[in-house]
């Protein structure tokens, strides 16, 4: 204990000394000697009194003049937030709700990190870059934010409340547009290096640009270059994650999975009572036993639920490990007065990678149903230790009824250690090419801009899986004699095979480990080809001022395929096999937007005008499809005005929603016959009906953590539509200058949403209605001995969706007096606040449930393994002090509470609202270099602590909190 002690000493003054040279060399960019500040700056994003225009609708305007709400991130917030993968910046907008991250483990896939505007999904967000669709990273048609040059990016504007008719499908929750630099001239090289304070997450960031403006301004041409490596963060090396925590009695304890090292068969409490020749006399403390294991030598013992689990959170990653080369290049010339070629190129290759613990396999032989595993031979077989022939000799009446010989084993989980973690590896190479040309005409006295354009983009996603058991090789493992030289060999010698037990520690050598886990290997492609063109001008003049048109077309082809492994193909990993799949869908788009001003400069009207915009689609899967959007906005008096926008919006399914074959996948979920839900004597009756030994009740145990789901693709569906209406004011008070605020109610109402009715929805409903005969109770597959295998699932236009909130946020720049100035020149505090309330998050996907509100809510369906908590109210606040070549920022994020959904049962009952903060600062040292250094997470607050019944396998929610703890950031900065 004394050793553990002194280490622990010792590391929390490594980290507090780590912390504090941290620190000191972020106050350091503050005391560079003054001599240096008069040198020529680096320039601003914007000069203090000047607008930055927005492109949030096809009709140029500021950012609070804009109808619909829109929040304007600059590309020097993303410098500052010293991140390299721009989603963690963007997440902390109140306006995205939880997502994809990189934090998220195994729930994310293949790592595509997304934006997720109010909670709808990141299906229901469009990313654009420079007003265009940008590559996507998989068949659903979502962008990788880890894919954006941010070194490119001039600001990013996230404009909520619906732009369907605007930009097209996708936008139902709204865009994210990241505008990029237009006219780079000269030489910039960045480099950032960021760590933890406990010596991980290491990562290295190098941008390179390159850019030359061309025969006098006619024209520019950029380069940039990025590459970015970073190393993971491991549950086990945190004290809130390293252990799995399962509730029992009402309180979180040590738990785990059942699936265990030498291999667990779960028992009813009958079979149990037939054993022979097994003590089940617990040794240690044991709150239920619940099925037998094999430990050394295949020694039968008892297993306990949950003392015997097994804590599989050591090998999971807490942060994913990440390799990013980026290649960008840009370019425009004006080819004649007044037409502009233009060109972009995107080049990404990612390799990012999930690991989970050793492979947990539902033993099983192909071909038999269900989760039955064969035994052959079993009072002879040469690769079962002695003591697991005994056992199953002893037990013939319970695993050989038929007495063939051969045993059947129903429900044995393993944990097979004996291999080392699955690692689940994602290379992703993508491309972009867009051309086009633009410029101006004269129509009727007017000038109109016109832009036409061609688009092609590309996306290969090779998985490379290790450490998976191909269960058709298992059994051909197990079938083992002896040959007439004496040698244990497979009766059927194929692939190379190598004989093999299950049962017992350490049974598994590297041979057999080697044949029974070929590397899985598999490749998705997805190719999009888009064609637009459009026109804009003013149509004629009003006493009010113009009246603007935007109008357009496009053509847009999707298409991906997908090929499994040879040994999926094969159904080597039988019900968990994935199958070959492909699709394509094409669309043709007709959009047009204008705006009327109806009066201006007159009492109680400094301003007053409506604008709409409609778009018109016909696809290829769901016929055609009207969005349209009707706005309008009224200042009484310049300082003061009020906004409003309708719009009804659709979506129409993705490739992966219509096309994704039906594979077995994970899902969070409890058993409701379980013995902590306290079923009823109805409830109790329903679960023996559907194969729960009544001699087991009301004392269940679920062998798992959660349930897996059977689930796919459904190309009958049909696209979802949504109407969504915004309200609010803008306010410049005259008697502050340069403070504005803006709050802004929405109204969000999506029908037909593209939903499956998930493992504890599912659930749910059939032990509420108990009716044996519902669909939701026929879609509950339970083993031979009660256990639930696996709940069938499948995508529908079953779902309505509500969210609604208010959003407000306030600017303020203020001159500081000259005694806070460095060397004369002057300095200035910005301050922003961001908030957002979210009022209400609903679901419905089962007709007869009530709406499921999960604003602020956690468990029941709200939060789980791949599912997201969204508190009710979320602030960001940046306080900015900038004077000459200093720029110091602090920022404070809070991130609220999170209740118990009601009627859920769980040890914790509520989240406390949590606060983080960050500093952050760059200094100009010459007049082409500047250093940037900061501290993200100062006081290292950890998240908290939910258990993997509300959360998932970290024991909190990694998308919403912040999982790593302190680290800190250093780089350098040149341009010439």
């Amino acid at each position: 204990m004394r050793h553990h002690d002194s280490e622990g000493v010792r590391a929390r003054f490594r980290g507090a000394r780590r912390r504090g040279i941290a620190t000191a060399l972020l106050i350091g960019t503050m005391l560079v000697p003054v001599q240096v500040v008069a040198a020529q700056g680096v320039p601003a994003d914007a000069p203090a009194n000047e607008d930055i225009i927005v492109t949030g609708s096809r009709l140029i305007r500021t950012d609070l003049a804009a109808p619909s709400p829109t929040t304007v991130v600059g590309g020097a917030d993303l410098q500052l937030s010293g991140s390299v993968t721009i989603e963690n910046t963007l997440n902390e907008f109140p306006q995205l709700a939880a997502g994809q991250n990189s934090n998220v483990n195994a729930a994310g896939g293949s790592g595509v990190l997304t934006a997720n505007l109010r909670g709808l999904g990141a299906t229901r967000t469009l990313v654009l870059i420079n007003g265009r669709r940008f590559i996507p990273a998989n068949s659903d048609g979502q962008v990788d934010l880890a894919s954006i040059p941010d070194a490119l990016v001039e600001r990013v504007e996230i404009v909520t409340g619906g732009a369907s008719a605007v930009y097209g499908s996708d936008a139902i929750a709204g865009a994210v547009n990241f505008l990029l630099k237009k006219d780079f001239s000269g030489f910039g090289f960045n480099y950032l290096y960021g760590e933890t304070f406990k010596n991980d997450g290491a990562s290295h960031k190098i941008d390179a640009t390159v850019g030359a403006n061309l025969d006098e301004g006619r024209g520019n041409v950029t380069l940039s270059m990025s590459y970015t490596k970073r190393k993971p963060v491991f549950q086990q090396h945190r004290g809130f994650s390293s252990v799995a925590l399962d509730t029992v009695n009402g309180e979180l304890v040590p738990g785990g999975s059942g699936s265990i090292p030498g291999t667990r068969i779960g028992l009813t409490a009958s079979t149990l009572a037939q054993l022979q020749g097994v003590n089940l006399t617990p040794t240690g403390p044991c709150t239920a036993v619940t099925g037998i294991r094999f430990g050394v030598n295949g020694e039968v013992l008892p297993y306990c639920t949950p003392q015997n689990a097994f804590n599989y959170s050591a090998d999971n990653y807490l942060l994913r490990p990440l390799e990013r080369t980026q290649v960008s290049a840009l370019g425009h010339y004006e080819i004649t007065d007044g037409i502009e070629a233009y060109a972009e190129a995107f080049f990404i290759r990612n390799v990012n990678a999930y690991q989970q613990a050793p492979d947990q396999s539902t033993l099983q032989t192909p071909g038999l149903g269900g989760t039955q595993l064969l035994i052959p031979n079993y009072a002879t077989n040469p690769t079962l230790a002695p003591a697991v022939r005994q056992f199953f000799v002893n037990n013939a009446a319970v695993f050989d009824a038929d007495g063939d010989g051969d045993a059947l084993v129903i429900n044995a989980n393993r944990r097979s250690t004996e291999l080392g973690p699955r690692h689940f590896a994602y290379e992703r190479q993508s491309y972009n090419l867009t051309g086009g040309l633009r410029g101006e005409l004269n129509l009727g006295g007017g000038t109109w801009r016109w832009d036409s354009f061609y688009q092609y983009q590309h996306n290969r996603t090779d998985q490379r899986n290790t450490g998976q058991i191909s269960l058709t090789r298992l059994a051909q493992s197990l079938d083992s004699v002896v040959d007439a030289n004496g040698v244990v060999t497979c009766r059927d010698t194929s692939r190379g095979c190598v004989p093999a037990s299950v049962f017992g520690l350490d049974v598994l050598d590297p041979s057999a480990g080697t044949f029974l886990t070929p590397p899985r290997a598999s490749v998705e492609s997805f190719s999009r080809t888009v064609a637009g063109a459009s026109l804009s001008g003013n149509l004629f003049e009003m006493p009010a001022g113009p009246v603007p048109l935007a109008i357009g077309v496009e053509y847009r082809k999707d298409s991906y395929s997908f090929l499994p492994s040879p040994q999926d193909i094969a159904g080597e990993y039988g019900p968990g096999s994935l199958a070959a799949a492909s699709g394509s869908y094409n669309l043709k788009e007709f959009f047009g937007e204008t705006r009327v001003p109806i009066l201006s400069g007159v009492p109680f009207a400094d301003s007053l005008a409506i604008e709409g915009a409609a778009r018109y689609a016909d696809y290829s899967t769901i016929g055609s499809v009207f969005a349209w959007k009707l706005g309008g906005e009224w200042a009484p008096v310049r300082w003061l005005r009020f906004r409003g926008a309708y719009n009804s919006a659709i979506r129409a399914p993705t490739l992966s929603e219509l096309y994704r074959p039906i594979g077995r996948v994970y899902g969070s979920g409890e058993d409701p016959c379980v013995r902590t839900r306290q079923p009823t004597a109805a409830q109790q009756q329903l679960c023996i009906a559907q194969g729960v030994p009544a001699t087991d009740l009301p004392n269940w145990q679920q062998g798992t953590v959660g349930i897996s789901a059977l689930t796919g693709g459904n190309p009958a569906l049909q696209e979802e539509k949504s109407k969504t209406w915004t309200v609010g004011a803008v306010i410049s008070p005259p008697f502050l200058d340069r403070l504005n605020l803006t709050i802004d109610y929405y109204n969000i109402d999506v029908t037909g949403a593209i939903a499956s009715v998930n493992t504890d929805q599912t659930l749910t409903d059939c032990f509420m209605n108990l009716d044996p005969n519902s669909s939701t109770c026929r879609s509950i597959v339970r083993l031979a001995n009660g256990q639930i295998d696996h709940v069938a699932t499948n995508l529908q236009n079953i779902g309505t969706l509500a969210v609604r909130g208010i959003d407000a946020q306030i600017d303020y720049r203020v001159d500081l007096p000259d005694a806070l100035a460095i060397g004369g020149d002057p300095a200035r505090l910005d301050f922003q606040l961001v908030a957002s309330w979210m009022l209400e998050r609903s679901t419905q996907v089962l007709a007869g449930q009530p709406k499921r509100d999960c604003a602020g809510r956690m468990g029941g369906g709200c939060t789980g393994f791949g599912i997201y908590g969204t508190p009710k109210l979320s602030l960001k606040t940046n306080l900015t002090y900038n004077s000459g070549p200093l720029t110091l920022r602090g920022s404070m994020r809070r991130v609220g509470v999170l209740k118990l959904y009601p009627g859920v049962t769980a040890a914790v009952q509520r989240t406390s609202p949590q606060y983080y903060f960050d500093l952050s600062s760059q200094f100009r040292i010459t007049s082409f270099a500047e250093v940037v250094a900061g501290v993200d997470n100062i006081f290292n607050k950890k998240p908290p602590i939910m258990g993997t019944v509300l959360a998932g396998d970290a024991n909190t929610d990694p998308s919403l909190y912040d999982v790593i703890g302190s680290r800190y950031f250093l780089g350098v900065r040149f341009k010439f």
